[in-house]
């Protein structure tokens, strides 16, 4: 094997090391935290609804977003929560993610007065920060999609958070799960390099 060859192939094996490693870490600290069943999920005071865009960039429904709208609203009427706090990005490309939650969360009959809005969290690192030190939240339950929860919750766990998770369900469109998963795999990648900066 060539010298060029080898220097071609080691960044791709240590690569796929890094996100091996990083998705075995991830699991593991969410492991037994997340919930799929409403019957089983604990109550918690407080839960955070994590944001994305409501559309795609076709124009079209975001089917994610409206999985997360529908699951925070069967964690309400099931009683599960008290507050909810609404994150995500407070200003992106037009739009403004905690206050389209509101609206739809609203128009669903989740009252206005238990929703909290947290407009900076374009990150799910700053979302979950902004929970343990801008709200003083000690425990919480995460509602996103599977996927996103277990890293949500490994992050949790960094800053001394109590987290378990709601899993939404994932998208409809193969195109849309193949391309946030492959995504995701570099966040966890990410979040971990972060973890140990820390």
């Amino acid at each position: 094997m060539g010298k060029a060859l080898k220097w071609l192939i080691l960044p791709i094996v240590l690569c796929l090391i890094a996100i091996i490693y990083s998705n075995h870490i991830i699991n593991k600290a969410a492991d037994g935290k997340t919930y799929s069943d409403l019957t089983e999920i604990p109550h918690r005071k407080v839960a955070l609804l994590l944001g994305t865009t409501p559309k795609a960039k076709s124009g079209r429904p975001n089917s994610f977003y409206a999985g997360r709208i529908q699951a925070a609203v069967d964690l309400y009427k099931a009683g599960k929560f008290d507050k909810l706090i609404l994150s995500g990005a407070g200003n992106k490309e037009g739009y403004n993610e905690p206050l389209s939650m509101r609206s739809d969360l609203i128009e669903q009959g989740i009252p206005d007065s238990i929703l909290i809005l947290d407009e900076k969290g374009d990150r799910t690192v700053l979302s979950i920060e902004h929970v343990k030190k801008t709200f003083g939240v000690d425990s919480c339950t995460i509602i996103s999609q599977l996927f996103h929860n277990n890293r949500a919750i490994y992050m949790a766990e960094h800053v001394g958070l109590n987290a378990i998770g709601y899993n939404a369900p994932d998208s409809p469109f193969l195109y849309w799960r193949v391309k946030n998963h492959l995504r995701e795999y570099l966040a966890r990648v990410k979040a971990v390099i972060d973890a140990k900066r820390d």
